[in-house]
């Protein structure tokens, strides 16, 4: 069986009204769980009692043969929340290296907040194209403000070249 896989794949399949819920239900999605969300909507109605095994296996993480449109194997990056956990899924991603500890947004939404119009456009056409066992790692590249990764790479940099005049591995 052959499903989209991008959020503009998704979307041109819906009738207009179930597209803007779709729409609603990715844009406040953490990253890492988008995949999950995408296969909700590509499943064919009634795919779950037509095949129970093999939709229960997908939305526990198990990708096992399914390939993108290269033949490529998809993995999700993260495994679904555990919801008998009652497992909170973050909007945010952390950092605390190397000092001091930063968040930025996680999701559709707050990304869209964190970028100036210029920015926005480009960062809607990428994620619209991803395929969604890639949008973790394509929002994380967005969410995180190139400035905090220069100055954290000057960073690591600087204390290398510390160790390193010590005769020290960093």
């Amino acid at each position: 069986m052959e499903v989209p896989s991008s959020i503009a794949g998704v979307r041109a399949a819906l009738e207009p009204d179930r597209a803007a819920e779709f729409d609603a239900v990715v844009a406040r999605t953490p990253a890492k769980h988008l995949v999950y969300v995408i296969l909700d909507w590509t499943l064919p109605r009634g795919a779950e009692k037509s095949d129970a095994v093999t939709v229960g296996r997908l939305r526990g993480g198990d990708f096992s043969g399914v390939r993108d449109g290269d033949g490529n194997p998809v993995t999700p990056t993260h495994p679904p929340l555990d919801e008998t956990q009652e497992e909170p899924a973050p909007a945010v991603w952390s950092t605390g290296f190397p000092i001091g500890s930063k968040t930025f947004p996680a999701t559709i939404d707050g990304i869209r907040g964190a970028l100036d119009q210029d920015r926005r456009a480009e960062f809607e056409a990428e994620i619209t194209r991803t395929p969604g066992h890639e949008l973790t790692y394509a929002a994380l590249r967005w969410g995180y403000p190139p400035e905090d990764l220069a100055e954290e790479d000057a960073l690591v940099a600087e204390l290398r070249a510390a160790h390193q005049g010590r005769g020290e591995g960093l």
